[in-house]
């Protein structure tokens, strides 16, 4: 039992690694989606240091963080 535990625990892992991956690029493409709809324009998107990269872009990945946080607590872990 301890092995089949084990492979489920790995393949779950696997999983919620990719999910977390996969989320992460989908909120960067909406948040760059929603910025040039304001009138943001790719080089201010891309240039360092930056307005975009200091506020909205940490803002949104820390809010997001605490969401999976979040996720991870009502699963048990």
């Amino acid at each position: 039992m301890n092995d089949e535990n084990a492979k489920v625990d790995a393949a779950t892992r696997e999983y919620m690694i990719k999910h977390d991956d996969d989320g992460q690029t989908e909120m960067y493409s909406m948040l760059r989606g929603m910025a040039t709809y304001r009138g943001l324009t790719e080089a201010k998107l891309d240039a360092t240091p930056g307005e975009y990269e200091d506020h909205p872009q940490a803002i949104t990945e820390q809010w997001y963080q605490n969401g999976m946080g979040d996720a991870d607590k009502a699963m048990g872990q």
